[in-house]
């Protein structure tokens, strides 16, 4: 649920919209979508029979917001185009700006970044031309997250600031907020180690909304504490991030409706997962799947499906003794969703995921196809991140199928391919380390003793820092966090996966 796509700001709302309209978008926002259907189409049965195109024109709008919303997008964008045609027929250009700003959020949820990006910049310049500071400052966010989606992080920074200060002028604390999380999800997404400053901005943008009353306030406050619970369980705050989680779901729970709430409660099992309260880990996503279950949304029930794979692998890994077959069974029930969706690079992120399950079962053949077909994937893509956090994988197969020279080999092209992104990536040195020892040569280190490891020192990340002197974090890939620490568990953690209980399987764009 994108609380964008079901509201606006009140502020860039021509008159024929802002009259009216809120009474629609408070049930949006609490997902009543019958009742918001039947307000939208009297609205525009009794305009239209009157010969109001504006007030037409404002209907289709709330329509398209309502098919948006429900994840419906080419009624949506049916919607939006015949609200700009009716605006345009009105002489209103506000309306225009209004309409065109919505195709470009329905355009960037259709992954057409570049159209998204045309449509909001239009939308700006009539907003500009119009004299309205509230609707320049809304394209400037739209803008701002097509940037982040677009994995064009330092782009969205900037124009999150600008959207920011615009709002900022209008006194719009809602608007502000909404900025700062679009900063706040760059900075946990795409960097290394700016997990602080995206919870700092996560807070800052929490105690704004507590200062407004609208519905779209509270639930967008809801999903700024998810972005604090996301950079907690990060850095290793579990506790920290479980209270910022369970926060989230009762703000979504109360504001919000069953998407809401489903979505937040990934992160409340999430977080029980990393504490290890497996039990407390199923119970959460066991709820969301309840509440998910009377909707359509296939999308989030896909990522509530990925939480519980992944409590699933932690199972095995805690006691071998556990259901391995449902453990592989699920996994590719979660690819199998994602490739339904026709979502093709999440599916090759599961696809290596599930390669990481079977060899975690012992299966390293099978799952070294896995993970070569998701790296070719990456590859065709020029993901060089993805091919690299495949290429790690691939390298722990070759070794556990005796073929630890080339496991070496591919781990080293694994470093070349990771540091070409940007930063440092200390678990490659391990890994090398590792292999280097198994292949028979010289300066490694051998994994045949937890105690062995108190002594080895992990290499540190170094910040990249800006030309005016602020740091601004290791730039990374929304990947990177699959390689992490399975290196490290137990005595004889053979075959090694890399196998973490991470927020990879978070909404990155939630509040976006």
């Amino acid at each position: 649920f994108d609380i964008n796509n079901a509201s606006d700001f009140h502020g860039s709302l021509p008159d024929a919209v802002a009259t009216w309209s809120s009474s629609v978008e408070a049930l949006l926002v609490l997902e009543r979508y019958d009742e918001a259907r039947k307000e939208a189409e009297e609205r525009l049965a009794s305009t239209q029979s009157s010969g109001d195109e504006a007030g037409a024109a404002g209907a289709l709008h709330a329509l398209a917001k309502l098919h948006s919303t429900q994840n419906r997008h080419a009624p949506a964008k049916e919607a939006a185009e015949g609200s700009v045609a009716r605006f345009r027929a009105a002489g209103d250009a506000r309306g225009v700006a209004l309409g065109l700003l919505t195709s470009a959020k329905i355009a960037l949820d259709m992954r057409e970044g570049k159209r998204a990006e045309e449509l909001a910049r239009e939308a700006a310049e009539k907003y500009s031309a119009a004299g309205s500071k509230a609707g320049e400052a809304a394209a400037q966010l739209v803008l701002a997250r097509t940037h982040q989606r677009e994995s064009e992080a330092e782009e969205a920074l900037e124009v999150a600031d600008k959207a920011r200060a615009l709002f900022e002028k209008c006194g719009d604390k809602e608007g502000q907020a909404a900025a700062l999380l679009v900063k706040g999800n760059v900075f946990l997404w795409h960097y290394r180690d700016a997990q602080d400053e995206a919870s700092k901005l996560g807070r800052e943008a929490s105690l704004l909304l507590k200062k407004t009353d609208r519905p779209s306030c509270h639930h967008r406050e809801g999903d700024a504490l998810f972005l604090v619970a996301s950079a907690a369980l990060a850095v290793g705050k579990h506790r920290e991030g479980l209270k910022a989680a369970r926060e989230a779901v009762e703000l979504h729970g109360r504001w919000g409706g069953p998407r809401a709430k489903a979505s937040s409660l990934r992160a409340v099992g999430m977080a029980h997962v990393q504490l290890g309260n497996l039990s407390d880990a199923d119970e959460a996503v066991d709820e969301s799947l309840s509440l998910l279950r009377g909707t359509s949304d296939e999308v989030l029930q896909a990522e509530a499906m990925v939480v519980q794979a992944l409590i699933l692998r932690q199972k095995v890994a805690k006691d071998p003794a556990h259901d391995v077959d449902e453990m592989i069974t699920k996994h590719r029930e979660v690819l199998e969703c994602f490739l339904k969706l026709e979502d093709e690079h999440a599916a090759a992120l599961h696809r290596l995921e599930l390669a990481q399950a079977l060899q975690l079962a012992g299966d390293s053949s099978v799952a070294l196809t896995e993970a070569t077909i998701a790296c070719e994937f990456f590859k065709s893509k020029d993901v060089q991140a993805g091919q690299g956090m495949c290429m790690m994988t691939i390298a722990m197969c070759q070794v556990a199928l005796g073929e630890a020279k080339t496991a070496l080999e591919t781990a080293k092209k694994a470093k070349s391919t990771l540091e070409g992104c940007g930063g440092s990536y200390p678990e490659c040195a391990e890994l090398i380390a590792i292999l280097t020892k198994q292949s028979g040569e010289r300066g490694g280190q051998t994994w045949s003793s937890q105690r062995e490891w108190g002594s080895y020192e992990t290499p540190v990340l170094k910040p990249v820092v800006e030309a005016g002197g602020d740091s601004a974090g290791v730039k990374r890939s929304m990947y990177s966090d699959i390689v992490k620490a399975r290196i490290h568990q137990g005595d004889t953690p053979d075959p090694i996966s890399f196998d973490s209980p991470m927020l990879l399987y978070m909404d990155r764009f939630l509040g976006v």
